[in-house]
């Protein structure tokens, strides 16, 4: 199959309800009269206006048509102003290369990649993943019961060979071809890993050759630790064979609750459908919160936000590392994470990290993840626990890795 017909084949998925074509077609109009339009009035809606302060001391306040669109319903692609302010966003940080491409907002990354799976995946379809998996992902995936391929990691991310060997295998054994490939290239949780360039325009290469999308959930963006900021998925795409994810949850607010799907038009035009029949569309005050601070900021306030940020997180895994140092060397491996806000972490001699998590920990009042949640098969071992650095403070993390090594130990003593 071609990927014209692979496109239009997923595209076809989900027809868009009449009530909310038309609604998109009145909010295109300006200068429609309605009688079909069934929003509720907001002359009826209990606000006067809202104030908000930026850091830095700007201020906005929000006051009639544009109170009124924060509190009314809004097209399910997107408030019409901020989807112009985000696909300019899209372009000065990732410079698509087609031009056959378009967003829609979404809640949260999340919530976007959970439409994309539901569209793509039939019950039993092959699909690839990098794993360990943030385990958000494996619950959305688990009730479609795809076929789950795995695709290890190393200190640089998923490795390209592995997916070579797969689709290959697959190939000469005339099994049906994988249709997707699940990645979170940059501050990769659990790992804190970040892709390579070569590895990415290397994976990039097999989706073309093996025919498979590439689903680049990047929420972590601009939280990484390189001198450089990684090439996308999105920058390489040539056709529309990429599905980007973005969120603002890691860099200006987790609450609002938004995210963006950047992909080929014919598939936003079907999410956007989906949209329209679930969520209906994210929050119309979030989103003009973040379109008044999009349209507030220069590109430059914002790089030097988002410095910050990076700043921030840097400081707080070098504080993790140090003290991980102190307190876990000789019980614990570890790599060094190029971003996000995780340590992935190997426990010695424990075999099944579990009770120590899950008990021992809980019992001592510090909370850990145990790497069971980021496996497809949460029933099998596993040695891995998942350790944040982005909330605690640096004399929490301290107190705390310094429970954890004693319970490693007491651990460690049981089984000797």
């Amino acid at each position: 199959m071609d990927f014209t017909t692979f496109i239009t084949k997923i595209a076809s998925r989900r027809k868009s309800g009449i009530l909310r074509s038309y609604a998109k077609k009145f909010a295109e109009h300006k200068n429609a009269i309605s009688l079909a339009n069934g929003m509720p009035n907001a002359t009826t809606f209990p606000f006067e206006e809202i104030s908000v302060t930026y850091k830095g001391g700007t201020k906005i306040k929000l006051t009639g048509e544009e109170l009124s669109s924060s509190l009314q319903y809004a097209p399910s692609q997107g408030y019409l102003p901020l989807l112009k302010k985000m696909r300019e966003f899209q372009e000065h940080w990732y410079k698509p290369i087609y031009n056959e491409w378009d967003i829609v907002l979404t809640c949260g990354s999340m919530e976007g990649c959970s439409k994309v799976l539901e569209m793509i995946l039939e019950n039993g379809d092959p699909m690839m993943a990098q794993v360990p998996t943030y385990d958000g992902i494996l619950g959305a995936l688990i009730p479609l019961e795809p076929e789950f391929i795995g695709i290890e990691q190393d200190e640089d991310g998923i490795i390209p060979a592995n997916i070579a060997k797969v689709c290959e295998e697959r190939r000469c054994s005339d099994k049906p071809m994988p249709k997707i490939l699940y990645v979170n290239p940059t501050g990769g949780n659990p790992t804190g890993t970040v892709l390579t360039d070569s590895r990415r325009r290397q994976i990039y290469e097999l989706a073309e050759t093996y025919n498979f999308l590439i689903l680049e959930d990047d929420p972590y963006s601009f939280v990484h630790f390189l001198e450089k900021a990684p090439t996308t998925f999105l920058e390489l795409d040539t056709k529309g064979r990429v599905i980007r994810l973005d969120s603002i949850s890691k860099v200006i607010s987790a609450g609002l609750r938004l995210g963006v799907i950047t992909a080929h038009k014919e598939i936003i035009k079907k999410l956007t459908a989906h949209m329209e029949t679930t969520s209906i569309h994210p929050s119309s005050l979030s989103q003009m919160l973040l379109y008044k601070l999009l349209n507030t900021w220069s590109v430059d306030k914002l790089q030097k936000h988002f410095n910050d940020v990076q700043r921030f997180y840097r400081s707080r895994r070098d504080v993790m590392l140090s003290l991980t140092e102190k307190h876990l060397t000789g019980l614990a491996e570890w790599n060094v994470p190029k971003g996000g806000m995780f340590v992935w972490m190997k426990v010695n001699k424990v075999k099944d990290v579990m009770e120590l998590a899950d008990k021992e920990c809980i019992s001592q009042g510090i909370f850990v993840i145990p790497g069971h949640a980021f496996n497809y098969d949460r029933s099998k071992p596993e040695q891995h626990i998942r350790l944040s650095y982005s909330y605690a403070t640096p004399e929490e993390i301290d107190k705390a890795l310094s429970i954890l090594a004693k319970l490693i130990r007491e651990e460690i003593k049981k089984l000797d």
